[in-house]
Protein backbone atom coordinates (compact mmCIF):
# COMPACT_ATOMS: atom_id res chain seq x y z
CA UNK A 1 0.00 0.00 0.00
CA UNK A 2 1.38 3.36 -1.08
CA UNK A 3 1.55 5.87 1.20
CA UNK A 4 0.20 8.19 -1.49
CA UNK A 5 -3.00 6.39 -0.94
CA UNK A 6 -2.97 6.59 2.53
CA UNK A 7 -1.68 10.31 2.35
CA UNK A 8 -4.99 11.10 0.58
CA UNK A 9 -7.45 8.77 2.68
CA UNK A 10 -6.39 10.80 5.81
CA UNK A 11 -6.86 14.06 3.74
CA UNK A 12 -9.98 13.21 2.56
CA UNK A 13 -11.02 12.43 6.03
CA UNK A 14 -10.35 15.99 7.16
CA UNK A 15 -12.58 17.25 4.32
CA UNK A 16 -16.35 18.40 4.73
CA UNK A 17 -19.33 16.16 4.74
CA UNK A 18 -19.76 16.17 1.02
CA UNK A 19 -16.77 16.02 0.37
CA UNK A 20 -16.23 12.55 1.79
CA UNK A 21 -19.12 11.74 -0.41
CA UNK A 22 -17.72 12.88 -3.64
CA UNK A 23 -14.10 11.36 -2.71
CA UNK A 24 -15.30 7.90 -0.80
CA UNK A 25 -15.93 5.81 -4.35
CA UNK A 26 -12.70 7.01 -5.84
CA UNK A 27 -10.33 6.13 -3.21
CA UNK A 28 -12.64 2.82 -2.23
CA UNK A 29 -11.63 1.69 -6.01
CA UNK A 30 -7.86 2.33 -5.45
CA UNK A 31 -7.92 0.50 -2.13
CA UNK A 32 -10.12 -2.45 -3.83
CA UNK A 33 -8.16 -5.95 -3.71
CA UNK A 34 -5.89 -4.25 -0.76
CA UNK A 35 -8.49 -3.50 1.74
CA UNK A 36 -6.78 -5.95 4.10
CA UNK A 37 -3.09 -5.05 3.61
CA UNK A 38 -4.20 -1.25 4.43
CA UNK A 39 -5.95 -2.10 7.58
CA UNK A 40 -3.03 -4.52 8.32
CA UNK A 41 -0.44 -1.91 8.50
CA UNK A 42 -2.54 1.52 9.35
CA UNK A 43 -5.13 0.08 12.21
CA UNK A 44 -6.22 3.79 13.00
CA UNK A 45 -7.35 4.42 9.63
CA UNK A 46 -10.17 1.79 9.84
CA UNK A 47 -11.19 3.92 12.77
CA UNK A 48 -11.10 7.08 11.51
CA UNK A 49 -13.25 6.15 8.33
CA UNK A 50 -15.39 4.11 10.25
CA UNK A 51 -16.03 7.36 12.61
CA UNK A 52 -16.18 9.90 9.82
CA UNK A 53 -19.02 7.59 7.52
CA UNK A 54 -21.28 8.25 10.65
CA UNK A 55 -21.32 12.01 9.37
CA UNK A 56 -22.59 11.24 6.06
CA UNK A 57 -26.18 10.70 5.33
CA UNK A 58 -25.40 6.52 4.72
CA UNK A 59 -29.23 6.37 3.26
CA UNK A 60 -28.58 9.08 0.70
CA UNK A 61 -25.29 8.10 -0.49
CA UNK A 62 -25.77 4.34 -0.71
CA UNK A 63 -28.90 5.67 -2.91
CA UNK A 64 -26.11 8.01 -5.07
CA UNK A 65 -23.46 5.27 -5.05
CA UNK A 66 -24.81 1.68 -4.51
CA UNK A 67 -21.39 0.18 -5.30
CA UNK A 68 -19.40 2.31 -3.46
CA UNK A 69 -21.70 1.27 -0.39
CA UNK A 70 -21.28 -2.41 -1.86
CA UNK A 71 -17.45 -1.47 -1.58
CA UNK A 72 -17.21 0.01 2.33
CA UNK A 73 -19.52 -3.18 3.35
CA UNK A 74 -16.34 -5.15 2.31
CA UNK A 75 -14.20 -2.76 4.13
CA UNK A 76 -15.83 -2.47 7.30
CA UNK A 77 -16.54 -6.63 7.31
CA UNK A 78 -12.69 -7.23 6.60
CA UNK A 79 -11.53 -4.54 9.36
CA UNK A 80 -14.15 -6.38 12.06
CA UNK A 81 -12.91 -9.79 10.97
CA UNK A 82 -9.39 -8.45 11.39
CA UNK A 83 -10.22 -6.92 15.02
CA UNK A 84 -11.77 -10.38 16.12
CA UNK A 85 -8.66 -11.83 14.70
CA UNK A 86 -6.89 -10.05 17.19
CA UNK A 87 -8.62 -9.70 19.94
CA UNK A 88 -9.03 -13.52 22.18
CA UNK A 89 -11.94 -11.96 24.68
CA UNK A 90 -13.64 -11.50 21.56
CA UNK A 91 -13.05 -14.57 20.34
CA UNK A 92 -14.02 -15.97 23.76
CA UNK A 93 -17.42 -14.46 23.56
CA UNK A 94 -18.46 -15.95 20.64
CA UNK A 95 -20.28 -19.02 21.78
CA UNK A 96 -22.88 -19.97 19.15
CA UNK A 97 -23.48 -19.88 15.38
CA UNK A 98 -25.56 -16.59 14.66
CA UNK A 99 -26.78 -15.11 11.33
CA UNK A 100 -28.42 -12.07 10.73
CA UNK A 101 -29.58 -10.09 7.88
CA UNK A 102 -29.61 -6.47 7.58
CA UNK A 103 -32.33 -4.57 5.46
CA UNK A 104 -31.59 -0.73 5.34
CA UNK A 105 -35.68 1.04 5.06
CA UNK A 106 -34.34 4.21 3.65
CA UNK A 107 -31.93 3.19 0.35
CA UNK A 108 -31.09 -0.03 -1.51
CA UNK A 109 -28.89 -1.49 0.85
CA UNK A 110 -29.02 -5.02 2.36
CA UNK A 111 -26.02 -7.37 4.18
CA UNK A 112 -25.53 -10.14 6.22
CA UNK A 113 -23.09 -10.95 9.28
CA UNK A 114 -22.23 -14.64 10.56
CA UNK A 115 -20.73 -15.18 13.66
CA UNK A 116 -19.27 -18.76 13.60
CA UNK A 117 -18.70 -20.17 17.21
CA UNK A 118 -16.22 -23.07 15.53
CA UNK A 119 -14.18 -20.81 13.77
CA UNK A 120 -14.33 -18.09 16.46
CA UNK A 121 -14.47 -15.50 13.56
CA UNK A 122 -17.13 -12.91 12.26
CA UNK A 123 -17.82 -12.23 9.05
CA UNK A 124 -20.07 -10.06 6.78
CA UNK A 125 -21.21 -9.50 2.99
CA UNK A 126 -23.50 -7.33 1.21
CA UNK A 127 -26.22 -10.04 -0.25
CA UNK A 128 -28.81 -11.64 2.15
CA UNK A 129 -28.63 -14.89 3.55
CA UNK A 130 -31.42 -17.90 3.32
CA UNK A 131 -33.24 -18.47 6.41
CA UNK A 132 -31.18 -16.36 8.93
CA UNK A 133 -31.41 -16.30 12.88
CA UNK A 134 -32.39 -12.75 12.96
CA UNK A 135 -33.41 -9.95 10.32
CA UNK A 136 -32.70 -6.01 11.11
CA UNK A 137 -34.35 -3.27 9.48
CA UNK A 138 -33.76 0.38 9.63
CA UNK A 139 -32.45 3.13 8.27
CA UNK A 140 -29.15 2.43 6.91
CA UNK A 141 -27.78 5.06 9.53
CA UNK A 142 -28.51 2.95 11.91
CA UNK A 143 -27.60 0.15 10.71
CA UNK A 144 -24.63 1.19 9.85
CA UNK A 145 -24.13 2.44 13.62
CA UNK A 146 -25.21 -0.99 14.91
CA UNK A 147 -21.84 -2.78 13.56
CA UNK A 148 -19.64 0.23 14.12
CA UNK A 149 -21.03 0.84 17.89
CA UNK A 150 -21.85 4.00 17.72
CA UNK A 151 -25.79 3.21 18.25
CA UNK A 152 -26.41 1.12 20.94
CA UNK A 153 -28.20 -2.21 20.50
CA UNK A 154 -30.49 -2.68 23.25
CA UNK A 155 -31.20 1.12 23.52
CA UNK A 156 -31.81 1.34 19.99
CA UNK A 157 -34.03 -1.74 20.12
CA UNK A 158 -36.05 -0.35 22.76
CA UNK A 159 -35.80 2.93 21.24
CA UNK A 160 -37.70 1.36 18.52
CA UNK A 161 -35.01 2.99 16.10
CA UNK A 162 -35.13 -0.62 13.90
CA UNK A 163 -37.03 -3.37 14.21
CA UNK A 164 -35.36 -7.31 15.13
CA UNK A 165 -36.90 -10.77 13.85
CA UNK A 166 -35.94 -13.51 15.60
CA UNK A 167 -34.45 -14.73 18.50
CA UNK A 168 -34.20 -12.25 21.05
CA UNK A 169 -31.74 -14.31 23.57
CA UNK A 170 -29.40 -14.44 19.90
CA UNK A 171 -29.91 -10.56 19.68
CA UNK A 172 -28.61 -9.96 22.99
CA UNK A 173 -25.45 -12.29 22.51
CA UNK A 174 -24.96 -10.66 19.48
CA UNK A 175 -25.32 -7.20 21.15
CA UNK A 176 -22.58 -8.05 23.80
CA UNK A 177 -19.76 -9.46 21.18
CA UNK A 178 -20.46 -6.30 18.72
CA UNK A 179 -20.09 -4.46 22.32
CA UNK A 180 -16.53 -5.64 22.48
CA UNK A 181 -16.06 -5.75 19.22
CA UNK A 182 -16.30 -2.10 18.57
CA UNK A 183 -14.83 -0.92 21.64
CA UNK A 184 -11.07 -2.54 20.10
CA UNK A 185 -11.41 0.12 17.35
CA UNK A 186 -8.28 2.48 17.64
CA UNK A 187 -9.07 6.12 18.26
Amino acid sequence: MTDEIVNRIEATLEEPDDRIAAELPGLLNEIDGQTEELLLEHPALFARITQRMDAVDIGSFATEHPETVEQFQSMLWTGMGLLVQASPDVRESITEDITVNFEATDAPMTGHLEVREEEQTIDGGTELLENPDITITGSADELVGLITGTVDPIQGFMQQKYEMDGSIQKGTRLASTMGQLTKLLPS
